[in-house]
């Protein structure tokens, strides 16, 4: 597959892409400003999943009791509440999902619209295959201090 990277905000977040295509798209200015435009999406819009098909069954679950147990409290009854939650469950897909989100510079397509443009304006197909998004500090544990403990147990 080609392989792009982007660097964002000085060095704060790194994000790389990468899509299975041809030599000949990849090697064109055209596929590379889309792939920049790709990896600027994840760095701004902080997916956590390529596709639906990647969100994992415990997370949909807890998603969707989450949302029904919100409906129910709005006062909704329980036949309708499953169809607002299934209504809800559609946007949790555009929010957290690469190929699913608006498209940052276009809110007119989303990605998956942009990426099967692009491949036919380039004569081929295009496919994201995976991405990572790295953020400074990211995965550290914060110390945090109790410093009226660390005082009462000076002055002992």
């Amino acid at each position: 597959g080609v392989v792009t990277s982007y660097i964002h905000a000085g060095g704060k977040i790194a994000v790389m892409v990468k899509f299975d295509t041809t030599a000949e798209v990849a090697a064109k200015d055209e596929f590379k400003t889309y792939a920049k435009d790709i990896a600027m999406q994840v760095a701004a819009a902080a997916p956590s999943y390529l596709d639906k098909t990647q969100v994992p069954d415990e997370v949909l679950e807890h998603e969707k009791k989450i949302m029904t147990e919100q409906v129910i409290n709005e006062g909704k009854p329980e036949a309708i509440a499953q169809k607002i939650v299934m209504g809800k469950i559609g946007k949790y897909y555009e929010e957290n999902c690469l190929v699913n989100q608006v498209f940052v510079k276009d809110n007119k397509m989303k990605i998956d619209q942009y990426t099967e443009k692009t491949g036919k304006d380039l004569g081929g197909k295009i496919t994201i295959v995976d991405f990572v998004r790295f953020e400074k500090g990211e995965g550290l544990e914060k110390r945090e201090d109790d410093f009226a403990a660390e005082v009462a147990s000076m002055v002992k």
